[in-house]
């Protein structure tokens, strides 16, 4: 392992660290700015921005670089969608890595695109430079685009459950991946799959309660077919004691994945104490989700 890939072990992820300063700082400041205002609202109030300062003093190198890009660059693509409906754009994002991770040189690109290609670039510098998860974080950002594109196409349908738990799953899971691979670099797969699985899923269901009626509006509906019945609810019209009450249940179905997930890392961090300071910055990360979700469906 090179130095660019040695987490900075000096700083535990429950201390926090010192200021970034410099190019780091500089990459973030643009990729913040380049995301939604809503968004960067939220990172601040529920804490995210403060756990990716303490990413950003923990990693280091191209690993570091490769890491701000991961978080931000698929959320400037998904604000971009969100403001003209181009899904177009993720078949798009997708030829820029691929071109980039194949060390093409970059053609005429601007604003969304010229952070899709340097992700591509970092990535393919350290795969050469012999980092073994660098070339999963491409693989796992196309998986996540083609995901997206089938989650984009549903809009204004009402899926099963089993349909829409599934594809919450392997939305949150793809994430999941992609910080795991730079946070955790020698964590066993297992372990990996495991944790990136339950809290992804954990995530999910936290943020669709989060957006419920955000979400409605734009057409997309993550209430099941099933829980529509059983709580008489019309999706395009959301209100009184019916979508309380169906909150309150998924609410309480949150709280379990939470509680769930944090066994799972309880056992992962046994099985791999060399990955500690990652795991538990993964863990704040996706605990942001749930004091988000609780400010509007904490029990009085």
């Amino acid at each position: 392992m090179t130095e660019g890939f040695r987490p900075n072990q000096e700083n535990l992820s429950d201390v926090p660290g010192e200021p970034i300063t410099g190019a780091v700082f500089e990459l973030d400041q643009e990729l913040r700015q380049s995301v939604s205002a809503e968004r960067v609202l939220e990172m601040d109030r529920y804490g995210r921005t403060a756990t990716y300062d303490r990413i950003s003093h923990y990693l280091t190198g191209d690993v570091r670089e490769a890491f701000l890009l991961v978080n931000y660059v698929p959320a400037i693509v998904d604000d971009e969608i969100d403001r003209d409906g181009n899904i177009r754009r993720l078949d798009d994002a997708k030829a820029i890595l691929s071109r980039s991770f194949g060390e093409a040189d970059p053609a005429l690109l601007e604003g969304w695109e010229e952070g899709v290609f340097d992700l591509g670039r970092v990535l393919s510098k350290l795969n050469q430079d012999g980092f073994g998860q660098a070339e999963k974080v491409f693989a796992e950002v196309i998986n996540y685009w083609d995901i997206e594109i089938q989650n984009l196409r549903r809009m204004g349908k009402t899926l099963g459950a089993a349909a829409l738990d599934d594809l919450n799953l392997q939305i949150g899971r793809s994430v999941g991946l992609q910080f795991l691979y730079l946070l955790t670099p020698q964590l066993d797969e297992n372990s990996r799959e495991l944790v990136a699985s339950s809290y992804g899923f954990a995530i999910k269901l936290a943020d669709n309660l989060s957006d419920l009626d955000e979400d409605i509006r734009q057409g997309y509906i993550n209430i099941s077919r099933e829980d529509a019945d059983r709580y008489n609810l019309d999706p395009s019209a959301l209100g009184g004691e019916g979508v309380r009450a169906y909150m309150k249940s998924e609410w309480a179905r949150v709280k379990q994945c939470y509680q769930a997930s944090d066994e799972i890392l309880k056992n992962a961090l046994g099985q791999n104490p060399a990955c500690r300071e990652g795991l538990i910055l993964f863990k704040d990360v996706a605990h942001s989700w749930l004091k988000q979700a609780s400010e509007i469906c904490a029990e009085d």
